[in-house]
C-alpha cells in the first residue's frame, strides 16, 4: 500500500528536518551556505543505489565466488554477516564515500568539525528519506520511527571522527585512530542493530521460546538505540561549540579527510 511509505517519508521529512536545521542553526559564527546544506541531503538520498550494489556485489563473492555458506553456523553469528552483509557494511561505506565527495566539494568553504558533522547528518537525513519510502511498507514501519535519527547518528559518528582526524592530521598528531573510528564505530552499531531486527532469526522460529527469545533482543536493541539517539544529540548540542573550534588552517586543503 503506497499511502503507508508516503507516512513514513513524510514523518521523517518532518522529524529528520527539524533536528536538521536546529542543528545548521547553532554553527558558530554563521551557518555554512545553502549549497552546502543541501548537496549532502542529496547525495544522502543517492547513496542507497551503490550500498545495494555492494550488497548484491559481496552476496555473490561470498556464495558463488567464495562457496561460503552461513548454514549450520549458530544464529546468532549467522544473523550477524547476514546483517554485517546486507546492511551495515555496504550502507555505511556507501555513506561515507558521499561525505568524502562532498568534502572535496566543499573543500575551499569548509571552516571547522562541525561542519563536517552537518555533512554527516545532512547525508544521513538523505538516506533515511529513500529509505524509509522504499521500506516504510513493511511490517516493522511503526516500530522504525523510534529509530527515525539513526542513520542521521550512524553520520554524524562517522563525520565527528573524521573531522577530528582532519584537526589532528593537521596539528601533524596521530589520526589513524579518528580513522578508525570513523568507519568501524557506525558499522558496528549499525550491524548489530540489524543482528537482533531486521535479520533476527529468532523472530522466525516456529518454537515459542525462541520466538520470545527474539522479541526481548529486538526490543532491548531497539530501546537501545532510541536512547542513543537522545543521549548523542543533546551532547552535540551541548559540544557544538567546541567542535566549532576546531577551525582548519587552510581552507584550501579543507575536505581532504
Amino acid at each position: 500500500m503506497i499511502l503507508v511509505p508516503v507516512i513514513q517519508l513524510v514523518l521523517s521529512l518532518i522529524v529528520l528536518g527539524i533536528i536538521y536545521k536546529r542543528m545548521i542553526g547553532r554553527e558558530i559564527p554563521s551557518p555554512p551556505g545553502k549549497r552546502q546544506v543541501i548537496l549532502p541531503v542529496i547525495l544522502g538520498v543517492i547513496s542507497l543505489i551503490p550500498s545495494l550494489a555492494v550488497t548484491l556485489g559481496l552476496m555473490w563473492i561470498l556464495k558463488v565466488g567464495l562457496g561460503i555458506s552461513t548454514e549450520g553456523l549458530p544464529v546468532i553469528l549467522r544473523s550477524f554477516i547476514s546483517a554485517f552483509v546486507s546492511a551495515g557494511f555496504p550502507e555505511e561505506l556507501s555513506k561515507m564515500l558521499m561525505m568524502l565527495l562532498c568534502f572535496r566539494v566543499f573543500r575551499k568553504s569548509i571552516r571547522n568539525g562541525y561542519e563536517y558533522i552537518l555533512i554527516g547528518a545532512g547525508v544521513g537525513f538523505g538516506f533515511t528519506l529513500f529509505e524509509e519510502f522504499a521500506y516504510g511498507s513493511d511490517t516493522a514501519a511503526l516500530s522504525r520511527l523510534f529509530t527515525i535519527a539513526a542513520h542521521m547518528i550512524f553520520g554524524i559518528i562517522m563525520a565527528k571522527h573524521l573531522g577530528t582526524a582532519r584537526f589532528k592530521k593537521e596539528r601533524r598528531e596521530n589520526a589513524a585512530g579518528e580513522y578508525a573510528k570513523a568507519f568501524c564505530l557506525p558499522v558496528l552499531i549499525h550491524t548489530v542493530y540489524d543482528t537482533f531486527t531486521a535479520f533476527n532469526t529468532y523472530l522466525e522460529s516456529e518454537d515459542d521460546g525462541e520466538a520470545a527469545i527474539g522479541v526481548l533482543l529486538a526490543l532491548a536493541v531497539a530501546v537501545t538505540l532510541f536512547v542513543m539517539q537522545i543521549v548523542l544529540l543533546i551532547r552535540l548540542k551541548k559540544d557544538t561549540g567546541k567542535y566549532c573550534e576546531m577551525s582548519f588552517g587552510s581552507q584550501e586543503t579543507a575536505g581532504t579527510a
